[in-house]
């Protein structure tokens, strides 16, 4: 009993490594890069650190808004710029009946002076190219150990099951024969 829950745990470490490495190709190739709160322009993905006094304001005002910062940040995208105000489109995601996921769009008003520092999520070229032929070699290598293996696994060396006629008890099987009852034979 204790060696088959160690083998299912080993089974699941390769499918996780995997999930696991993935996961930091996906997430590993970007970067955020700080951004003057004068170069923003509109549709631009942007995690902004806002003022105490710009905290303070949200908070004391609508719910919906409170819930949109994350200690003294908030990421979203710009929506509007004007010469002293910028109109920040944030993402909310809720369970819809606890059934599906659906996102809402809040739309967050603050002043340029409330900003104090803004960073722009990039594309690192670099990372991505690194990271891209490090995922190839491992599927590479990963499938060449499996053909030189034959793809044969290790399986388990159990005892196979006995057939069901040979668990029936006897004195069930000698009492139907007393009382001249014919049963079936079992056929393999």
């Amino acid at each position: 009993m204790v060696a088959t829950d160690v083998t299912r745990g080993t089974a699941w470490r390769s499918p996780l490594a995997s999930l696991g490495i993935c996961l930091f190709a996906v997430v590993g190739c970007y970067r955020y890069v700080s951004v003057p709160v004068t170069d923003l322009t509109p549709t631009m993905a942007v995690r902004m650190q806002l003022s105490a006094v710009a905290v303070d304001r949200i908070r004391t005002g609508p719910d919906s808004l409170t819930r949109l910062l994350d200690g003294f940040n908030v990421s979203g995208t710009v929506s509007r710029l004007s010469s002293d105000t910028l109109l920040l489109a944030v993402p909310t995601s809720y369970m819809e009946a606890n059934v599906r996921l659906k996102t809402q769009i809040h739309d967050l008003r603050l002043f340029r002076s409330d900003v104090q520092r803004v960073e722009s999520r990039r594309l690192d070229r670099a990372r991505t190219t690194w990271t891209s032929v490090a995922v190839g070699v491992l599927a590479a290598a990963s499938t060449a150990y499996v053909i030189n293996r034959g793809g044969r696994s290790t399986g388990s060396n159990t005892k196979p099951i006995d057939p069901a006629e040979l668990l029936i008890p006897s004195s069930f099987a000698l009492g139907a024969s007393c009382c001249s009852l014919a049963l079936p034979a079992a056929r393999y």
